[in-house]
């Protein structure tokens, strides 16, 4: 009997075994015939580009032929635009390739609702943004997430406040691809994100002000220096910070010099002393030079870096530091970064002498 057994085991796993080689061989040939079929018409899809004339010969394409084609043509969609996207999004709404992704929002497999959201969002179709809202919300996060990334690439400011939501909800999308799709948006999602410094939730706060930072808008300055002076949340504080020193207006300086202070928590005064230096602004050098004796070690590295940006003005502080002016601690990071000055201009000029 336990012959018999082991002998059923035996076959059953070299039958499967031929099976799994049989489907190997069988997918890889399909691959191949499907990539030498692509090859094929490659140039005569790039033809499109220049020539609607070729249009209709890609429309009358049979399926397995469209099939090898079609990943070609959702590429170039990506990268092209005017006239040659607009021929590339007729060939794909002639070919049916809009309404398939319709129905793929609402498949049952996530992968095809991953690739049916990236197709809405490739062509743009601003009408089926609820449906692409809908699926912030799915179950499994790679939808979620290729959601949020096509809400970007609509390039519509409805899609401001629920990716926003989506930073909050029971299953969030990460923070990072939210903030790259509102980046995205542009100018015209710039008062939803100033109306989000005030949101409940710190994660949105500090989104919001990361964007806007990103985004150039100093119509959030006096909005962003609020956040910096009465946020309760250590990394809103810090997300104001990032976003001031971006956003660069006059007064933006003299508002950061107040937190590298010992009275501010050591990651914000390590923060802010970088951000100064991204300013550029000759007024900071000052306060910059005494953080050269603050601890922690951070704090007085990012300080001396700094100055090495405020430039000459910078380096003269750092010269006076280094002959031992407020101590031999801050004087050990002023010669550090002198030093590291003096390497990186000759650098500077031996890459420039190899070119010339």
């Amino acid at each position: 009997m336990t012959s018999a057994v082991v002998l059923v085991a035996t076959v059953s796993s070299l039958v499967l075994g031929l099976l799994i080689t049989v489907h190997h061989t069988v997918s890889a040939r399909l691959r191949q015939r499907r990539e030498q079929e692509a090859q094929r018409l490659r140039p005569l899809v790039f033809r499109l580009l220049g020539d609607p004339g070729v249009l209709p010969e890609l429309v009358a394409l049979d399926g397995r032929t469209w099939a090898a084609v079609e990943p070609t043509v959702l590429t170039l969609l990506g990268n092209v635009s005017g006239a040659a996207r607009e021929q590339l999004v007729e060939l794909l709404a002639r070919r049916g390739v809009l309404d398939s992704a319709r129905v793929g929002l609402r498949a049952r497999r996530a992968h095809v609702r991953v690739k049916a959201v990236q197709v809405v969002g490739l062509l743009r179709s601003r009408e089926d943004l609820p449906q692409v809202v809908s699926l912030m919300g799915d179950s499994r996060p790679e939808v979620r997430i290729a959601a949020a990334r096509t809400l970007g690439g609509l390039a519509d400011v409805r899609a401001a406040r629920p990716l926003l939501g989506g930073l909050t909800c029971s299953r969030p999308v990460p923070s990072h691809v939210v903030a790259h799709s509102l980046l995205t948006l542009g100018i015209s999602a710039h008062p939803v994100l100033v109306d989000a410094l005030r949101h409940p939730h710190a994660t949105v706060r500090a989104v919001a002000a990361e964007v806007l930072g990103r985004g150039g808008a100093v119509v959030a300055f006096s909005s962003l220096v609020r956040l910096l002076r009465e946020d309760t949340e250590l990394p809103v504080r810090l997300a104001a910070v990032r976003a001031l020193a971006r956003t660069g207006t006059p007064s933006t300086a003299a508002a950061l010099v107040e937190f590298v202070g010992r009275g501010s928590p050591a990651e914000l005064r390590i923060e802010a002393a970088e951000a100064l230096g991204e300013l550029g602004d000759p007024a900071a050098g000052e306060t910059l030079g005494f953080l050269l004796a603050e601890k922690p070690h951070r704090l007085a590295h990012n300080a001396s870096r700094s100055l090495l940006r405020l430039g000459d003005h910078g380096r003269g502080i750092l010269t006076s530091v280094a002959g031992g002016s407020i101590g031999p601690a801050a004087a050990a990071h002023a010669v550090e970064a002198l030093a590291w000055d003096r390497i990186s201009q000759a650098r500077l000029a031996a890459t420039a002498r190899s070119r010339s």
